[in-house]
């Protein structure tokens, strides 16, 4: 089977009419995942799956993880992860994230072996309230010179989660916005460091199924390029960066309720703009590993 589709904008996503969550067999579940693999940011609108349903279709894609940090876990169900600004009875936060800013990044680039696709259930979203922003790195790839490519084709860069040192002059500017600022003790930080050792990866990746490219890499993980010296690799992952984020290769979702949104972080970017602490925000993601065979992900060899 085939759903209709429409673009979200003119260089980013699309929109998957007719499709329900809740009841998707194996065919429509195909034809969703041979979208995703075409095109890195996939909505559905109108959704309301129960928490299982949201899992098992989550499933089908991979294996789900629990991420390190940022987001909480329900406690009925682990790989369910709830993001929100609201609190629980009992005076805890329900969800992660806060109502801060989150500046340009790539989810688990900082793991041994990132779960690369995120599946984002807004369940009660504000409109116009905590947009997201994607960057399209495999467009920004494709529009590279090829004197940048040389370089990156090869590069490897190393990363590390809330680095109070990233290399890149852009993220050097907002060292503040870093996952620090939701830090209480010097224990936790230590704790959260302790977990997350240094990793490095390949700063382009090739989806084994059509050849596309793009650039997987994260402004404020990154700590160095692999075989450089901090000058010369400070001068690479700033032009990327001043290279991919640009209008041309971004869009920006207004929220609403109901909205589901696949992102693959092996060919995005993504950002959250900072709102007002007085508006309820709730949503619920699953974080995948995705299979190889259809998709590109960081660390093929050690897929599970």
């Amino acid at each position: 089977m085939a759903f209709k589709t429409r673009p979200l904008s003119d260089n980013l996503g699309l929109e998957v009419l007719g499709a329900d969550l809740s009841i998707i067999d194996d065919e429509a579940f195909e034809a969703i995942r041979n979208l995703w693999q075409q095109e890195p940011l996939l909505l559905l609108r109108r959704q309301n799956p129960t928490d299982q349903e949201f899992l098992d279709f989550s499933h089908r894609f991979g294996k789900i993880d629990v991420v390190i940090g940022g987001s909480q876990p329900s406690a009925r169900n682990p790989e369910l992860l709830y993001i929100s600004n609201l609190f629980s009875g009992d005076g805890n936060l329900i969800g992660g994230l806060g109502n801060h800013e989150l500046v340009w990044h790539t989810d688990q680039i900082y793991r041994q072996n990132p779960a690369s696709g995120s599946i984002f259930y807004g369940v009660e979203m504000p409109h116009e309230v905590g947009r997201t922003s994607f960057c399209n790195t495999a467009a920004a790839y494709d529009a590279m010179s090829e004197d940048l490519k040389s370089k990156v084709d090869t590069a490897r860069a190393t990363c590390k989660y809330g680095t109070p040192a990233p290399l890149s002059s852009f993220m050097r500017k907002q060292k503040n916005k870093t996952w620090h600022r939701y830090i209480e003790s010097d224990k936790e930080a230590k704790d959260i460091d302790d977990r997350t050792p240094e990793a490095t990866h390949d700063m382009v990746l090739e989806n084994p199924t059509n050849g596309q490219r793009s650039l997987y890499f994260s402004p404020n993980h990154t700590v160095a390029i692999e075989g450089m010296d901090e000058e010369g690799g400070r001068a690479l992952i700033d032009a990327v960066i001043d290279h991919t984020i640009q209008d041309k290769f971004i869009y920006t979702h207004d929220w609403r309720n109901g909205d589901i949104l696949f992102w693959d972080n092996a060919r995005l970017l993504h950002h959250r703009d900072a709102f007002d602490n007085d508006l309820p925000r709730f949503a619920k993601r699953t974080t995948i590993f995705l299979d190889p065979e259809h998709f590109a992900v960081p660390e093929p060899k050690l897929a599970l």
